[in-house]
């Protein structure tokens, strides 16, 4: 019997902060509270999201971005956010997944 397997690509939208600290810039994602550091600001901000595409993978992996995201405060809206930081810029995290419906969503 044949399955159904493709790819899904999820991306998610959010933030980052920047600031220097000596030679390095330090970048923080506060919606996923990760920071990371590059020697430029181009160096950071990659980090960041490397970082963050990390996480949010090895969450995806082990099954357990539900309960991540909702110990980091995320709740189900249909909303926009509003009042990000003045020195905010947006981040972009794809997320590549593969999907066979003969496995169980978690979602």
């Amino acid at each position: 019997m044949a399955t159904a397997k493709g790819i899904i690509q999820a991306e998610f939208k959010l933030f980052g902060v920047l600031k220097r600290s000596g030679a390095l810039y330090i970048a923080h994602c506060p919606p996923l509270d990760i920071t990371t550091q590059g020697r430029t600001q181009s160096e950071a901000k990659e980090n960041l999201i490397e970082a963050s595409e990390l996480f949010l993978t090895s969450c995806l992996e082990r099954g357990t971005l539900d309960q991540a995201l909702r110990e980091l405060g995320f709740a189900p809206t249909k909303k926009q956010p509003n009042g990000l930081p003045a020195h905010a810029f947006p981040i972009s995290v794809p997320i590549p997944m593969k999907f066979d419906k003969n496995l169980l969503c978690r979602a």
